[in-house]
């Protein structure tokens, strides 16, 4: 399985970016982040990068070794959800495009007001626009049901909670801007997502019936959730899988020396009644996608 490396145009536009000039090296990643050209501006500083990820690492360290105010210019600079700049056309091409994948271009009249009414009460209780990377963790774009839901749960997080979380929605953001104009794609991060949801697909039938996660110890589901990464596992090169008597999913990859010593990680796939997708079964899925 391939980690995705940047295409031969890829590897051309950081050879280009390195030997830029600071006008044109902030020119090249305009867009990136929205109408916050300051932030290229200190990362052509950092330069040279090795590679597209030492790129995004010098971005994310301008924002973050900015003061506060300019961090909250930052958010301040990005548009609300069909909000005034949508309706009246003024999006950049990085934002209409994004919001356009989401389908928020055709929302029903009820939606549209729902959303208004939640811009409305979010700005007011923070004081900035809500932000959120609606192409979603595999780019393809978010509903507009999981736009809403998300506006919902947030307007109730601490200031500085949301605060944090709208940066980490602008780097997600930058990201998805980013990774195209280098060929590249995210193989190992999308397939432990699509690991992720296909797990979550098992869950014990009172709770799957309302739309939760629950698969609690040697359950049918937990029980489908060992074959299923039992079978992930082989796929990914492990040398030796089996499932044991108390269910646990031991992998053994014997490598290129068979007599070098062992790394051991583990973690678990049962999960806590109404849970999340990620919590232990991360633990696992990323070793995997190491091997």
């Amino acid at each position: 399985m391939s980690g995705g490396a940047i295409s031969e145009d890829g590897g051309e536009l950081l050879a280009k970016l390195n030997a830029a000039p600071r006008g044109d090296f902030i020119a090249m990643l305009a867009g990136v982040y929205e109408h916050s050209p300051w932030i290229a501006e200190r990362a052509w500083d950092l330069r040279p990068f090795a590679s597209l990820a030492a790129l995004k690492q010098a971005l994310v360290r301008a924002v973050r070794e900015a003061g506060h105010e300019q961090q909250l210019a930052l958010v301040r600079a990005h548009p609300e959800l069909v909000g005034k700049a949508a309706l009246a056309g003024d999006l950049t091409p990085e934002s209409l495009d994004e919001q356009g994948r989401a389908g928020l271009a055709h929302c029903s009249p009820e939606e549209f007001a729902q959303l208004r009414d939640l811009n409305a009460a979010y700005s007011a209780r923070f004081g900035w626009p809500f932000i959120l990377a609606v192409r979603g963790p595999r780019g393809t774009g978010l509903t507009r049901g999981q736009i809403i839901a998300a506006l919902e749960r947030r307007l109730h997080n601490p200031d500085d909670v949301e605060f944090a979380e709208c940066l980490r929605q602008i780097h997600r953001i930058a990201e998805i801007r980013l990774n195209p104009k280098f060929g590249f794609e995210p193989a190992l991060g999308n397939a432990v997502w699509d690991w992720c949801e296909a797990l979550a697909a098992h869950s014990e039938p009172e709770w799957a019936a309302k739309g939760q996660l629950t698969a609690t110890y040697l359950t049918d589901a937990h029980r489908a959730c060992a074959h299923d990464i039992q079978s992930w596992m082989l796929d990914c090169g492990f040398d030796d899988v089996a499932i044991d008597a108390v269910g646990n999913v031991v992998g053994l990859y014997h490598g290129s020396d068979p007599q070098a010593r062992r790394l051991l990680t583990g973690s678990h796939y049962d999960t806590v009644r109404n849970s999340g997708k990620y919590d232990g079964r991360i633990g696992i899925l990323i070793p995997m996608v190491c091997v």
